[in-house]
C-alpha cells in the first residue's frame, strides 16, 4: 500500500507497508501548524486556553518522543546492520543524519513546553514572541527531518527490509509502550483530519478492540482539542 498524505515528501516503493509511519508523520505536521496558529491567535489573558495548549503540547511531545525513541532503539540499528554488511556508505550517512536530527529536535520540544508553561501561569507578550519563534523553528526543523526520512531513510528501509520482516518489527517493536491514557488519545489523534480514503481502510484492518478504544478515547480527545485550539479556525493544519 502506497500512502501519500498532505505535506508528505515522498513514499518510496518497496515491500514494506509504511502506512502507519506516514499517519504519524501527518499528525506531527498537522499539530505543529495548529500550534503555530494558536500561539498567534490566542488572547494573552485566556489562561484556561494556554493551560489546554500546554496539556495538548505535552501529548504531542510524548507521542513524538515515543516514535523517535522506537526508531532510535530499533529501526536505525536494524538498518545500520544491513547497510554495514552491504558496505553502503551513502546509506550509512543517511542513518547518521537521522540520529543527529533527532538529537537536535529534543531541546526544541523542551523550549516550547517552557513557553506554554509560562503563558499558562501569567500573560507575557515577550514569552509569547519567544514561543512563536521556537514553534516556527520546531515546525521547520521537524518538517525537514520528516521529509528527509520519507525521501531517503524510507528508501533504505524499502531496499533492505523484506515486507514480512518489517511487519514483524512493526508489530513487536513499534506497538505498545505508551501509558493507557496516552493510548486512548493516540488513536483519535491519528485519525484527526486524516483523509477518509486512508483512515477507512486502516480502521477496517484495526480490529474490534482498537475500534472500541477509538470510540472510548474520542470524547476526551475532542474536548482537549476544542479547548486548546479554541481560537484556531477550523481546517487549519489539515
Amino acid at each position: 500500500m502506497t500512502t501519500l498524505l498532505p505535506g508528505q515528501a515522498a513514499a518510496p516503493t518497496g515491500p514494506a507497508d509504511l502506512s502507519m509511519m506516514y499517519v504519524l508523520h501527518h499528525g506531527f505536521r498537522r499539530d505543529l501548524r495548529r500550534f503555530v496558529e494558536a500561539v498567534h491567535l490566542t488572547p494573552l489573558d485566556e489562561r484556561r486556553t494556554w493551560r489546554a495548549l500546554l496539556e495538548r503540547w505535552d501529548l504531542f511531545a510524548r507521542l513524538l518522543h515515543d516514535h523517535h525513541h522506537k526508531e532510535d532503539e530499533h529501526l536505525w540499528p536494524l538498518l545500520r546492520a544491513k547497510v554495514d554488511t552491504a558496505g553502503d556508505r551513502a546509506a550509512a550517512r543517511v542513518l547518521d543524519a537521522m540520529e543527529s536530527e533527532h538529537a537536535a529536535i529534543d531541546p526544541l520540544l523542551e523550549a516550547v513546553h517552557s513557553g506554554f508553561s509560562s503563558l499558562a501561569g501569567a500573560p507575557s507578550a515577550t514569552v509569547r514572541a519567544g514561543l512563536a519563534a521556537d514553534l516556527a523553528r520546531a515546525r521547520d526543523d521537524l518538517g525537514a527531518h520528516l521529509g528527509h526520512e520519507e525521501r531517503d531513510a524510507i528508501a533504505i528501509l524499502q531496499r533492505y527490509v523484506p515486507g514480512e520482516e518489517w511487519s514483524d518489527v512493526e508489530r513487536s517493536k513499534f506497538r505498545g509502550g505508551l501509558a493507557p491514557g496516552d493510548l486512548l488519545r493516540l488513536l483519535p489523534w491519528c485519525v484527526e483530519d486524516l483523509p477518509e480514503d486512508v483512515s477507512g481502510p486502516l480502521l477496517a484492518e484495526a480490529g474490534l478492540v482498537l475500534r472500541a478504544v477509538l470510540r472510548l478515547g474520542r470524547p476526551r480527545f475532542g474536548r482537549l482539542e476544542r479547548a486548546a485550539f479554541a481560537h484556531v479556525p477550523a481546517g487549519v493544519g489539515a
